[in-house]
């Protein structure tokens, strides 16, 4: 009987002999199931709805996979796959966020948007209007700048990096409502970004499909861009940092992981950890140079955001996230750091809090001693794991979280691929250094 690495192993050997239609048409089948299941199980009305429609098109569009496997002509065309993409992005991420919006503009009764939106959208307003996004004592509820109650609830906290104001400007505008709906520039930059990153990088049309499935099309991109999308972007920016570090343009994609990590604290363990692993250059300043270029971006947003208002942008950013304010984080799924701070609350609040974080950061260090990570895919598989370990441990938290480890597992897993050529061109440069040296080392000894 084998064990379970052999199982592992060797399932892994099947999936991998299938042809990429075939993986397409199980990825596919799989999220029809992943839709059933929301339609059962999810207490999410906006989830439920999203699911309404997407059932139908992944069951579709997965058997038309299978189908097109088995015809040589349709599986060796490039356009059979394209085709199939576009088909899920119009049907499973455009219609149904376009009936969403609607929806919410015509004050149609129903959930149609997750929370962050509302959030997103109030704090842009208020910049709109000339006033501080982070709320010192956040009271301050509803639809806009103008619009107050004495109410307190998570919905008047702003646990966002500046960088997010951005995508809620529109909502004070004077556009069209339906423009003014954060998820449109949200989705809008995360389409944008993502195309820009797969048309950089040097990586085969079939990989570029599959990156695009992933942050786009299955259930782990257009289910939350439909709902909410705050954390897309990220997302987006992270792929783009890691592109362009492998085309060995370490300011560019220091720009890309300093945009990421202003908008939101849970790029920062990926865009942080790739300058460590920069691809080497000649002069040997590629991580120096990416580490400038992400804090010439994250340091004087995150200095002028907190001079504004010291005290409310510690209460936003830092007290709301782990749970040390009155009003408690809509982000409580039942995960282990969860669950502890339920069971030890009050008083030793704040104690269990600390211990989860020491437990974090030693599981970290333990993996990064064992997996020693020297390329951007090799990190990207460890900060995958590292995330996952967070988002069980943190004391509030989502499942929605976990779409970082599943991308960062893919994009680790199919950039593995550029390592080959990496270490090449790290072979080609150094014998070149030699060759200039050796000429260096002869004049002077004679």
């Amino acid at each position: 009987m084998l064990s379970a690495p052999q199982q592992g192993r060797k399932l892994w050997r099947i999936l991998r002999a299938l042809t990429p239609l075939e993986q397409d048409a199980m990825l596919y089948l799989a999220s029809a199931i992943f839709a059933i299941g929301q339609l059962f199980i999810s207490t999410e009305p906006d989830y439920v709805q999203w699911a309404e429609f997407a059932v139908i098109p992944y069951a579709f569009i997965g058997l038309l996979a299978l189908i097109a496997s088995r015809n040589r002509r349709m599986r060796e065309s490039r356009h059979t796959r394209r085709g199939l993409v576009v088909s899920l992005l119009l049907l499973c991420l455009m219609v149904p966020l376009t009936v969403s919006i609607a929806q919410r503009v015509n004050n149609v009764p129903g959930v149609h948007a997750q929370d962050e939106v509302a959030v997103i959208e109030r704090c842009g307003d208020r910049v709109a209007n000339n006033q501080n996004c982070y709320l010192d004592s956040p009271h301050t509820v509803g639809t806009g700048a103008q619009n107050f109650s004495k109410a307190t609830d998570a919905g008047a906290f702003v646990p966002y990096l500046p960088g997010m104001i951005i995508f809620g400007i529109p909502n004070g505008l004077t556009i069209p409502k339906p423009l003014r709906d954060a998820r449109v520039s949200l989705t809008l930059f995360t389409l944008l970004v993502t195309i820009l990153a797969l048309l950089l990088s040097r990586l085969s049309a079939d990989d570029r499909v599959r990156l695009f499935q992933f942050v786009i099309v299955l259930p782990t991109g257009a289910l939350p861009l439909v709902t909410g999308g705050d954390d897309l972007p990220i997302i987006a920016l992270l792929l783009l940092a890691l592109v362009l570090s492998y085309r060995k343009q370490p300011v560019l994609a220091g720009i890309a992981g300093g945009v990421a990590a202003a908008i939101k604290l849970t790029a920062w363990p990926l865009a942080f950890a790739l300058a460590l692993v920069q691809p080497r250059q000649a002069n040997r300043l590629a991580r120096f140079r990416y580490g400038t270029a992400l804090l010439a971006i994250l340091a004087p947003i995150i200095a002028i955001a907190s001079l504004i208002d010291p005290k409310a942008f510690f209460v936003n950013e830092i007290l709301f996230p782990l749970g040390l304010t009155k009003v408690k984080s809509p982000a409580e799924s039942p995960l282990i750091g969860q669950k502890l701070v339920g069971i030890f609350g009050g008083q030793l609040h704040l104690v269990v809090v600390v211990v989860l974080v020491v437990v974090g950061a030693e599981a970290a260090l333990l993996l990064y001693r064992r997996l020693r990570p020297k390329s951007p895919s090799t990190m990207t598989g460890y900060i995958a794991l590292v995330f996952f370990i967070a988002i069980l441990l943190a004391p509030a938290t989502r499942f929605g979280y976990l779409l970082y480890p599943a991308n960062m597992a893919v994009w680790a897993i199919i950039l593995h691929k550029l390592d080959r050529d990496l270490e090449a061109s790290h072979s080609l440069t150094e014998q070149e250094s030699e060759r200039d040296i050796l000429p260096t080392l002869t004049d002077g000894a004679s």
